[in-house]
């Protein structure tokens, strides 16, 4: 009989005993709430329970529904998960290292105690990939008042669950110029204005890490209100002197008057 025979047939009766039992799945052996883990990290699912004065006949994992590894007198395990799973015997807890995003499934704990009922718990565990790589994309180098639009895509690495979009420390919202894709990705800016000019940030993020995007808009606004002053009119042959006046707005949020 091959090793995964003896470890699906170790405690075929426990399953029977449930039900004549009519114990409920998960009554408080494992805390409630998915399970979150990191690729090539470590998760452990911890019971509830104490350790009790007599060992624990056996104890039993199942990943979606396959057997992972047993333990009564001797602990058997799945070739699968060799070197990176044990079992304390005291509590049942398990303790899963190296994850990979294959790990993500449903984890079912069976506990025969030495005298009492056996005992089930599940638990589900979600394995993400760490965020690397954020940056924010900006194809228009140079950005004109109220005639040009932009995009700023958001771009990253890894399992990503949600992107927030921050403007110079405050939530960026949808507007009459502003809009967002539907995956949030991408803010577009329809066309820009003054106040779009400022540090825009994207934090990307999923259950095991965060990371933030900057990238600093910049827009060029004016000259406003040009003037030219002189006569209207003037004899033949004689020199006359023109005078512009303008309030010019300079790139980088610099404003300066300047008389010519």
């Amino acid at each position: 009989m091959s090793e995964k025979s003896v470890l699906d047939k170790t405690i075929p009766w426990t399953a029977v005993m449930l039900l004549l039992s009519g114990m409920c799945v998960g009554e408080g052996i494992l805390p409630a709430g998915p399970v979150s883990g990191a690729v090539a990290g470590t998760v452990k699912f911890t019971t509830t329970l104490r350790p009790p004065e007599k060992p624990f006949l056996s104890v039993s994992w199942r990943f979606n529904g396959v057997n992972i590894i047993s333990s009564t007198s001797v602990n058997i395990t799945d070739p699968g998960y060799a070197g990176r799973i044990s079992i304390d015997r005291a509590t049942g807890s398990l303790e899963l290292r190296n994850l990979a995003l294959e790990d993500s499934g449903e984890y079912t704990i069976t506990i025969t105690p030495d005298g009492g009922l056996p005992k089930q718990g599940r638990s589900t565990l979600t394995v993400y990939a760490p965020i690397t790589g954020a940056t924010i994309r900006s194809p228009a180098a140079i950005l004109i008042e109220d005639e040009s639009s932009t995009n700023l895509t958001c771009e990253a690495s890894g399992s990503i669950c949600s992107r927030e979009w921050i403007k110079d420390g405050q939530p960026l919202n949808p507007s009459g110029s502003v809009s967002f894709s539907l995956d949030n990705k991408t803010a577009s800016l329809q066309p820009v204005h003054i106040s779009d000019r400022g540090t825009y940030q994207c934090r990307v993020s999923n259950p095991v890490s965060t990371m933030t995007a900057t990238h600093n808009l910049t827009v060029s606004f004016g000259p406003y209100n040009v003037l030219i002053t002189g006569p209207s009119a003037a004899p033949q042959g004689h020199s006359i002197t023109l005078q512009s006046g303008c309030l010019m707005a300079i790139r980088r949020m610099l404003i300066t008057r300047c008389i010519s």
